[in-house]
Parts: C-alpha cells; structure tokens; sequence
C-alpha cells in the first residue's frame, strides 16, 4: 500500500489541539478524527539529528550511532559536524529499493550527502547550501531548480523579523512544490516529506506568541504574536493540497521530530562540574574575558553585523576551542562538550588524559551525583529527572561513540549547553526564546487505520520506521530496537521479519564537508541554538 511520512518539525499537540478546536486546523482535525493519535516520545536529546534518523531506520542512538549534531573526533576534545553517512542503520527507503519499490524524499533533514535510491532525493538540513550536489539522481538537480528557481533548503534567518517570517512563510511554499514536482515525475510506493521551518518559526517567535513567557514584550505587533499559529495554519493548508494529490488508498503518518516549549533557564554544566571539583580551569582571569568575548559577540548577532574577523562559523568555533583552551585538563576528570554530553578526560583516550580506567566509574559516579543534586530555584526540586551512563543510555554497536553520561530535564524549559557560567550554575536563557520538549506529535490516517484507536505504551520516534515499512508490505528487520505499532492497524496480520538494520560499510565517515561547506552548516547550527 502506497504511504507517505509528512514530518513537522517540532511540531506539539500542545498547540494544535487548540488550534484544532478553534477550528483552524481543519486538515489536521480531521486527520486526528477519522485515524490514530498520540504524543510521540522523542530520543534522549529531542533534536532533529538523532530524532529523524530514528524515525527513518527505526533504531535508537546505540544502534544508528548518532547523539546529537556533532560527533566527537577520535583522540580528541574538538567535535565534527555529523553527516548522514555517519547514520549508520538502513532508512525505509533502502528497504523500499531493495523490494523493488520507489521512493520520494524531500527535506529530510539527515540526509545530506544523497545515496542511492530506487527513486529521487532531495536532501534537508544537513545541506550546505544549493551549490552542493543535494538531489538523486545528481542530474535531477539542474532540473528541479529549473522547475523551482526559487528553491531554498533552510531559510536565510534576515536579522529583520518582518523579512525573516517572510521567508518561513516562503520555505514552506518551496517545499511543497518540490513535493508535488517529485510526485508528478511517475509513479511512487513511499513519500516522505519535512516541514522543518515550524521549529525555526518557534525558536525565534514563541515568546511573541506567549505572555507569560520572561521575554515577552507586550508591545509585539499582532503579525508576530500570531506568527507560531500562521504557520501552523499554513502547514495544515499543506498538508490538505498534499492529501487530495495523494491515491486514494494511501496511508498517511503525520510526525514530528520532538515537540516545543519556552525556553527559559541555561543549565552551565562545565560550571558544574567545576564546583565539583571534576573541572579546573587554567585561571580565573580568562573568566571576565571571555564574558566580554562572548557579550560582544552577541549584541553584533543580535544586530546583524559581521564585524569580528573571519566567517561567524569560525568565530564560533573559535570561541567554542577558545573556552575548551582554557581548561586545565592536567587537573580534569571530565567535562561536557558540545555534543551535549559529559565525557571523561581518560588517559589514552583523551589526548591530555589523566583518569585511569580504574578510576572511571568512580569519576562518573560523582559527575552524576553532582548532576542530581542540582536543583530549580523555583520549586526546589531536580533540574534533571535521569542521569545516566553510556551503558544505561545506549544499546549497541555505536554507543562508544557517544558520551559518557547524558542527562535529561526534569523540565524542557530548562536547557543545558556548554557555555562559561561566569560563576553561576543556573542563568537565564538568553538566545532562542523557544526550545525542544520531550513529546511531539504522531497522527496515523488512511485505509484500515484504526479511528481513534488506543495505543498499548507511548509510541517512541523509532516506531514510526516499522509502522511505515508494514503499511508498505515491507518485512521489519530482525535487529531494530522499535516495535510495531500494530494496534492502529484494523486488520493487521503480524510483522514480517527479515534481513538486518544494519549498512554493510561500518567505518567512520570523515571528509563529507568541504571546509567552507562545515562552516556554512556551522553557523546554521548555530542560528537554531545547537552550538552555543
């Protein structure tokens, strides 16, 4: 049966449930109705690297290998910006190839380099930018941007609002043309298309939306306030054209990534560890310059200037190395970099390790002793709900691929990075005023979709790759760590099973980002608060 996968980054029930019963999300009301929907449980770090590569392979982060945007350099403090080859599970539309079948995806966001398909690609987020070879077959590059010469893969983010909501509004309209240019080019099995723009509309709009919200200016004009619900309906608007181009027997998954909140409190968890007695830092004096550094830099950000030497991707970097430099690893048993985990400074692993392995259990145990104890100031109870060890966190052949201990807010509003406190633990949130939650959305529509059907658990991000691959007569394989959402299935004969999760090549990839190429999707990456 043909099915299609219509992803909505960030998007939450949070606010389409009132929208939907305000009357105006007609499509996705109607959807919900007549099909199957739940909160959808995202994974560890509800952001979209790790979130659609479990969506597409049905695997979680032990398996696929993939934690965050970033992947840690061998022998190494710095990080690499991750590329799709660093996924490495099969997608549904490898499985989709291997039966025969055909395949359109459009903007997924971890699918930058393209691989070969039975069908055609355009790639998301991962994407530098449109000189790079982004569709499969590369031929239908030329092609497409003849058809759509307006095409755009992440919008430009203009410092000025009223221009940059113009181009939100304008990716969307891109996208799905592309859609329905692919759709018009033959016949297909599986689509699968993501609106990613909702989570750059809510990153940079919510506290507009939101009056209770810490930055919100009372003075907002109309047009922003009601931004986050604009695109909301334009999304639902969408979707409606995609559904009536679509066969009648299609079966259709609306999802998201994670859902979205406020964002407004920083967790400064080196700082942490600092007080601790797990960090040191060379000297204290490197503490008032860096605050100026970084204060500097971010008035010129918010004011949309470029006046500090070389490209904002290196200045990032730069800054990012710049703190890392200035911690005395001689005397630092670990740390938290910017793939939002802790790591050990282990000798033999670390280029400046001290900690033996005897030792590591013991250096981990009071990192997270030291995590648990940290407390909201609000209510005096846990910032972090659970602190777990790579063993705890992540099943699999990649787990040693990702951090040591990872945590998980108590509270989504809370974030936590790797910034400088400046002596403070807990400060308020000052970049994006919205942020990722743990629950996004999952809505099941078609034929033999069970109305309003009652799932047995929370579905999880990685179940909607077998729902997909069911819906599509594909059998799942034996090895993924997703079940089957069988209960939204009316008439459901069991799962077939066969063949494994896994991509024949298990090597590293490096090498996938020309320099400049790493610095554009760098400071796209920025932009949407994943480096700080």
């Amino acid at each position: 049966m043909k099915t299609a996968i219509i992803g909505l980054d960030g998007a939450t029930f949070d606010l389409i449930n009132p929208l939907a019963d305000a009357g105006r999300l007609p499509v996705l009301s109607r959807l919900m109705k007549e099909g199957s929907a739940a909160p959808l449980r995202s994974t560890i770090l509800p952001n979209s690297f790790p979130g659609w590569a479990s969506c597409t392979t049905g695997t979680s982060e032990g398996l696929h290998g993939v934690f965050s945007p970033f992947i840690k350099n061998p022998n190494s403090y710095s990080v690499r910006a991750m590329s799709g080859r660093d996924i490495m599970t099969r997608t549904i539309w490898d499985y989709v190839t291997e039966q025969g079948g055909r395949s359109l995806v459009i903007n997924v966001p971890t699918t930058y380099p393209p691989e070969p398909l039975n069908g055609l690609m355009i790639t998301g987020m991962l994407t530098p930018s449109l000189d790079s070879d982004f569709t499969y077959p590369p031929s239908f590059k030329e092609e497409m941007l003849a058809g759509i010469p307006a095409y755009v893969i992440e919008p430009g983010r203009d410092p000025d609002r009223r221009k940059r909501a113009q181009e939100f509004r304008n990716a969307v309209d891109m996208h799905e043309l592309a859609a329905h240019a692919l759709m018009d080019r033959g016949d297909w099995d599986f689509l699968m298309i993501v609106f990613s723009v909702l989570d750059r509309a809510q990153h940079d709009y919510w506290a507009d939306m939101d009056p209770e919200h810490p930055r919100h200016d009372p003075k907002t004009p109309a047009e922003f306030r009601e931004f986050i619900p604009e695109m909301y309906q334009r999304l639902d608007s969408a979707i409606g054209r995609l559904i009536e181009k679509l066969p009648g027997d299609t079966r259709v998954f609306v999802v998201s990534d994670h859902g979205f909140c406020a964002e407004r409190m920083e967790v400064r968890v080196n700082e942490l560890l600092a007080r601790a007695g797990l960090l040191t830092f060379k000297s204290s004096s490197r503490r008032g310059k860096a605050f100026f550094r970084s204060a500097r830099e971010k008035v010129l950000r918010r004011l949309g200037r470029n006046e500090l030497s070389g490209n904002v991707l290196d200045r990032k970097v730069q800054y990012g190395s710049a703190f890392l430099d200035e911690i005395d690893w001689s005397r630092t048993e670990a740390y938290f970099a910017q793939d939002k985990g802790v790591w050990v400074n282990r000798a033999g692993r670390e280029p400046e390790g001290i900690v033996r392995e005897a030792d590591v259990e013991d250096v981990l145990a009071r990192a997270r002793a030291a995590i648990e104890g940290l407390v909201c100031g609000e209510d005096g109870l846990p910032v972090f709900e659970r602190v777990m060890t790579r063993a705890e966190a992540f099943a699999g052949p990649y787990a040693d691929r990702l951090p040591d201990l990872v945590m998980v807010p108590r509270r989504d509003d809370y974030v936590y990075n790797e910034r400088p406190g400046y002596g403070e633990t807990i400060v308020e949130a000052d970049s994006t005023t919205g942020t990722h939650s743990k629950d996004g959305i999952f809505i099941a529509w078609g034929k033999d979709v069970t109305p309003e059907g009652r799932f047995e658990a929370q579905p999880n991000l990685r179940d909607v790759a077998p729902a997909a691959l069911h819906s599509l007569g594909c059998p799942l394989p034996i090895d993924i760590d997703a079940r089957l959402l069988s209960e939204i299935f009316s008439a459901d004969s069991g799962p077939m099973r066969a063949g494994s999760c896994f991509k024949e090549a298990r090597s590293t990839p490096d090498g996938v980002y020309t320099s400049g190429e790493e610095t554009q999707l760098r400071e796209r990456l920025r932009a949407l608060g994943y480096i700080e």
